[in-house]
C-alpha cells in the first residue's frame, strides 16, 4: 500500500484546514514512522512528537532519520530539521552530572526551537514533563562571532568558562575549549566540527571549522553562533541568587564554575523555570504515539521523581551535605493535559479500541502494521 498516494493528501488537507485533533489508527512501527515521516515532510509546521518512553523516543527518532530527507537530518543551519530532546540519562540529584553529549543535544534542540521555522523535536514523555532553563536565558547567552569584528578575547573566555565549556588541551568534544596563544579552539552544541576563532588583539580576523582528529582546518566561515554547553549560566546573577538561598556544593564556592550535579539546581540559579512549551510555538504541531500508555506513563513516572527525590533528600541529610530545592520542578498531570488542549493535535494508535471522544478527524488504515 503506498501511504503517500492516498493518506498523506488528506492528513495534510485537514491540517491545513485547521482540524484540531486527528487520530490516525493501525500503524506501528517502521509504518508509523514513515507515514509520519511523509506527513512531516507535506507539512511546514514546527512539531513536537512525543513517545512514552527514552527508549522509544530513541528508537522512533533513528526511523526517522532512515525515512526524512538527508536535509532534514544533518543539513546546514536553517536547512535541519530533526532534532532530539532526551532526558537526563543519570539523575543530577545523586551529585553526578548527565554525560554531556546528552546536554548537547537538549540545547541543539531548545536552540532549534527558538531560531528555525519548522523544527521537529522527538522527546520522551519523561524530558517533556521537567522544567528547564528558562527560554529568556538561553537567548540572553547566545553569542554571534563575526570575522573582522571586533570582539573582547578576555570577555569570551569568560563567557565559555561560565557557559559550562571545559579548558582542555586538545579540542576533541563537544563542550571543550583551548587557548594556544591568539588561536580560540571551541567545539559548541551546534556544530558537527569544532571552531577555530584567530584573533589580532580584540580583532577576530578569521573563523574557520577544523578536523577534531587531525587538527587540521577544514573551511572558513563567515560567522559563528556561540552558544552555551550547560543548561546552567553560571554568571555573576545565577550565582547571587544561588548563594541567596543558602548552602550549595563547596565546588561552587571554591571555584566558582561548574559542579557534579548541578543540574540538580536549577530553581537556585533561576528564579523562574520554563518546560520545553515555553519554547514551543503556539502555532506548532503536536503529535502524541501511543497516547493511552503516554499518559499512563505521566503519573508512574512523577510517583519515581518523587520517591528518588526524598531518597535522596534523606541520604544528603545523612552525609550533611547541601540539597537542592526541587519545589516545581516538573509539570504536573493537570498542567500537562490543560498545555495539550491549546495545540493542534495528530495521536497515532496502534490499535482502534474505541473512537476517540470529541470533535476527531481519524484515519483508520488497515493491513500496513508494517513495512
Amino acid at each position: 500500500m503506498n501511504l503517500r498516494n492516498h493518506y498523506i493528501p488528506e492528513i495534510t488537507k485537514w491540517l491545513k484546514e485547521g482540524a484540531w485533533r486527528i487520530s490516525v489508527t493501525g500503524l506501528s512501527g517502521a509504518a508509523r514512522a514513515y507515514f509520519i515521516a511523509e506527513m512531516l515532510v507535506a507539512n511546514e509546521k514546527p512539531c513536537l512528537i512525543m513517545l512514552p518512553k527514552a527508549r522509544d523516543a530513541l528508537r522512533f527518532f533513528k526511523e526517522l532519520e532512515f525515512f526524512l530527507p538527508e536535509s532534514f537530518v544533518s543539513g546546514d543551519q536553517g536547512e535541519r530539521r530533526l532534532y532530539d530532546f532526551p532526558i537526563y540519562d543519570i539523575s543530577p540529584l545523586a551529585g553526578l552530572s548527565p554525560h554531556r553529549s546528552i546536554i548537547n543535544r537538549r540545547i541543539q534542540s531548545l536552540y532549534a526551537l527558538t531560531s528555525e521555522r519548522y523544527p521537529i523535536i522527538i522527546a520522551s514523555v519523561e524530558a517533556v514533563l521537567f522544567k528547564l532553563m528558562p527560554k529568556e536565558a538561553l537567548l540572553k547567552s547566545l553569542e554571534y562571532l563575526e570575522s573582522g569584528e571586533e570582539f573582547s578575547r578576555e570577555e569570551l573566555l569568560e563567557k565559555l568558562e561560565t557557559g559550562g565549556y571545559l579548558r582542555t588541551s586538545l579540542v576533541e568534544e563537544v563542550g571543550d575549549y583551548s587557548v594556544r596563544g591568539s588561536v580560540i579552539d571551541i567545539f559548541p552544541p551546534l556544530y558537527f566540527q569544532p571552531v577555530r576563532l584567530d584573533f589580532w588583539g580584540d580583532r577576530l580576523e578569521s573563523v574557520r571549522h577544523f578536523d577534531p582528529v587531525s587538527q587540521r582546518s577544514t573551511e572558513h566561515l563567515k560567522e559563528m553562533v556561540l552558544l552555551p554547553a550547560n543548561e546552567i549560566i553560571m554568571d555573576m546573577e545565577g550565582m547571587q541568587r544561588a548563594r541567596s538561598m543558602g548552602r550549595l556544593p563547596g565546588q561552587v564556592i571554591e571555584e566558582g564554575y561548574g559542579f557534579p550535579g548541578q543540574e540538580a539546581w536549577l530553581n537556585h540559579f533561576y528564579q523562574e523555570l520554563d518546560s520545553l512549551f515555553e519554547y514551543f510555538p503556539h502555532d506548532g504541531l503536536i503529535t502524541l504515539i501511543d497516547r493511552s500508555t503516554l499518559e499512563s506513563e505521566i503519573g508512574r513516572f512523577i510517583e519515581r521523581i518523587l520517591t528518588d527525590t526524598e531518597k535522596y533528600r534523606l541520604e544528603a541529610g545523612e552525609r550533611g551535605i547541601p540539597f537542592p530545592e526541587t519545589e516545581g520542578i516538573f509539570i504536573s498531570e493537570e498542567e500537562f493535559s490543560s498545555i495539550l488542549e491549546k495545540y493542534q493535535r495528530v495521536d497515532f494508535s496502534e490499535l482502534t479500541v474505541q473512537r476517540p471522544a470529541g470533535d476527531y478527524k481519524t484515519l483508520e488504515i488497515k493491513g500496513t502494521s508494517s513495512i
